[in-house]
């Protein structure tokens, strides 16, 4: 709409369902419709006014002012207004002459509306359309509507203008710095993109692919330089991920082999006391590892065993350690040297550690080339990222106290700050270097942000890893810290999981005396079928522990299907988002 402080003087040209009678309306027009549109020709853009309409012809609108006669605009568009309506207007544009003004929804009513004009007056604040929105949003989550309060996230927002009001406040509820990382956090939130575990994953592939690009970067002359240079590389990534557990086995330092840089060929004894050349024994361990007859009479069957048996063991696919130990064979090292490497391995990190070690203890032997081509290849990179994930995530069998969760937060924390430190001082990495750094930045943003949360809450995430699958689980107690409940008869937590085959799924668990319910909340049908069909499973598993089960299985509504975490929900979403059902406030200050 569009008044000008000239004023557009029309008379009333239909009844007003009583709100005003037709002489009252031509009073107040005739002693103050001029200097009612000169006020509003001086208010700012950006603010709010209050006004009730009084007629409408044609395009002409008149609106009563609280206490400040009537004002006569135009509308310009077509807006749905109806004489009698009482509400709010937003000053668009002001050129001094021409005002443009904008009818506001009244999405809780004029009540609320008038709550807010009336503390904002209070608060000395003006009317503005961000005040009114901080007011509002302040409102929405039961918080004090002060000066102090609006004041301060009035600043935030200048600070962070791309940031909604919505979310400010939120943050301040919960107490949580305002910064661009906690921004962003409580963002992935409500997104539902949030997830440690996808973290961790990104930077265990960014570890590995960063190390198989270093490697790819250094010469393959041959010369010992070369081959230091590898080792070294390789140390420097295997210093991040490992613990003292994991440092080399001495019981490998008599693995030497017999093999030298400028010979083409190198002699070999089998268990037999057959000599044969070292290229013999490479083309016998690579149709043995194909499932093809050896050419000799060499055999290397136990090199395949021993790669298989060393599989099942760590946990990781046949086909990586088979060729990794391909690889090691072609380097000259006996199917005997492999069985103690083996028998000294019993993680994906101290078989890379054992690896390491035996190169070392051997490479005045090994061409550079031969280095290369094993730490260059699909499969160490794989096992570099098995170790990797390994190391940050927990297997929830093994997993028996509390404090365990701590200790991995306090792993991965320290993994992360010796990873950033490691490319910060070596220099390299180029632009896979960077992004691994902020990979890792963000992982320890994630966790500091869930300490944050769980300062409130009971709440904690946990990267899961079972059977060489990784998943995310939420964990949530219905216990607000701050407000230290005296929880006694009965404890209630959500569990929130996201797995490959089933989805997301929460699981409502409440504990009632000796008697344990849960409530299963899944995508589909189908994922309601395998959960009944496994359910009693976890009944014996209950009653082996001293409890009883009763158990509910819910699909949700296709209307539903949309990503759900109700961890996030009950906690970010059900407390800060009530619905405000009054607005009754003392102003007084």
């Amino acid at each position: 709409m569009n008044i000008s402080d000239r004023g557009i003087n029309q008379g009333v040209s239909r009844e007003l369902n009583n709100v005003f009678t037709k002489e009252q309306v031509n009073a107040v027009k005739n002693a103050d419709g001029q200097s009612a549109n000169a006020q509003i020709a001086k208010v700012a853009v950006g603010e709010l006014f209050r006004g009730q309409i009084l007629d409408i012809t044609n395009n002409q609108v008149s609106i009563a002012l609280d206490g400040r006669g009537i004002l006569n605009a135009r509308m310009l568009d077509s807006v749905n207004l109806n004489i009698g309506d009482n509400l709010a207007f937003l000053v668009q544009e002001n050129d001094g002459v021409n005002v443009m003004i904008k009818p506001q929804p009244e999405s809780a009513g004029a009540m609320k509306d008038n709550a807010i004009f009336k503390i904002l007056e209070g608060n000395n604040l003006m009317p503005t359309e961000k005040n009114y929105q901080i007011a509002e949003s302040l409102m929405n989550r039961g918080m004090p509507v002060d000066k102090g309060h609006m004041q301060q996230i009035m600043q935030q927002s200048y600070k962070f203008p791309d940031t909604s009001i919505d979310t400010l406040i939120s943050l301040n509820k919960l107490g949580i710095e305002v910064n661009e990382a906690n921004i962003q956090q409580y963002t992935d939130y409500m997104n539902n993109a949030h997830q440690l575990s996808g973290n961790l994953n990104a930077l265990s592939t960014e570890l590995a692919d960063f190390f198989t690009a270093e490697i790819q970067s250094v010469g393959t002359s041959g010369e010992v330089q070369n081959t230091d240079a590898m080792l070294d590389k390789n140390n420097m990534i295997l210093e991040v991920i490992s613990d003292p557990v994991d440092m080399p086995s001495e019981a490998l330092n008599d693995i030497v082999i017999n093999v030298k840089p400028d010979m083409n060929v190198v002699q070999n004894t089998n268990n037999n006391g057959t000599t044969v050349n070292n290229q013999t024994v490479i083309n016998s361990v690579s149709q043995e590892m194909a499932g093809e007859k050896p050419l000799s009479g060499i055999s290397n069957t136990l090199v395949a065993d021993e790669a298989d048996k060393l599989s099942d063991k760590l946990g990781v696919k046949n086909d990586t350690v088979r060729e990794i130990f391909h690889k090691l064979s072609n380097m000259g090292f006996s199917s005997e040297d492999l069985a103690s490497l083996s028998k000294e391995s019993d993680s994906p990190t101290k078989l890379l550690n054992n690896i390491n070690k035996i190169l070392e203890n051997n490479k005045e032997q090994l061409p550079a080339d031969t280095i290369k081509d094993l730490f260059a290849s699909h499969e160490y990179n794989n096992m570099l990222n098995e170790a990797t994930n390994k190391k940050l995530s927990i297997n929830p069998r093994e997993m028996q106290e509390p404090k365990e969760l701590d200790d991995l937060y306090n792993k991965i924390y320290d993994k992360t700050n010796k990873l950033m430190n490691m490319l910060s001082k070596s220099g390299t990495g180029g632009q896979g270097g960077e992004s691994l750094n902020n990979t890792a930045k963000s992982v320890q943003e994630r966790i500091d942000f869930m300490q944050n949360l769980n300062n409130m809450y009971a709440y904690a995430q946990i990267p899961v890893r079972t059977a060489g699958n990784e998943m995310n689980s939420e964990l949530f107690v219905y216990m607000n810290k701050r407000a230290k409940k005296d929880v006694k008869d009965e404890v209630s937590a959500l569990l929130h999981l996201d797995m490959e085959h089933l989805g997301a799924t929460d699981v409502h668990v409440s504990l009632h005396g000796s008697t344990v319910h849960t409530r299963f909340y899944v995508e589909d049908e189908e994922s309601a079928r395998i959960i009944d069909e496994h359910m009693t499973m976890l009944e014996k598993a209950i009653n082996d522990s001293g409890y009883s089960l009763t158990n509910e299985v819910i699909a949700r509504e296709p209307s539903l299907a949309k990503p759900v975490n109700m961890v996030v929900d009950q906690m970010l979403g059900n407390d800060l988002e009530k619905s405000v059902k009054r607005y009754s406030f003392d102003i007084r200050m």
